[in-house]
């Protein structure tokens, strides 16, 4: 899967499109780990980078609950990249 360039609007896509899929898209985590890796390059403010590690776990507990069909982790987990989205959408706009 491919997203855009700009780093805010990429991690917006990679959140919409686990929002509207099973499990996380092929290249999602990968496409938030080098977003990380760029954000620290780039000395960016601390609670982004924070935010953005915070969204690569919840994937990660997100494919790990749906491989063991575990319902409820997985419902923890979307309710949780739901709330990152929604205070990453301000990162968007601004």
């Amino acid at each position: 899967m491919s997203y855009a360039s700009n780093t805010f609007v990429a991690v917006y896509q990679v959140l919409d499109d686990t929002l509207t899929a099973p499990i996380a898209p092929p290249g999602a985590r990968a496409t938030i780990h080098g977003i990380i890796d760029d954000l620290r390059r780039v000395g960016a403010q601390p609670d982004l980078v924070a935010q953005t590690e915070e969204i690569s776990v919840q994937l990660h507990r997100l494919e790990g609950a749906v491989a063991r069909k575990d319902y409820t982790s997985a419902s923890q987990a979307r309710e949780a990249l739901r709330s990152l989205a929604r205070l990453w959408s301000d990162h968007c706009v601004a």
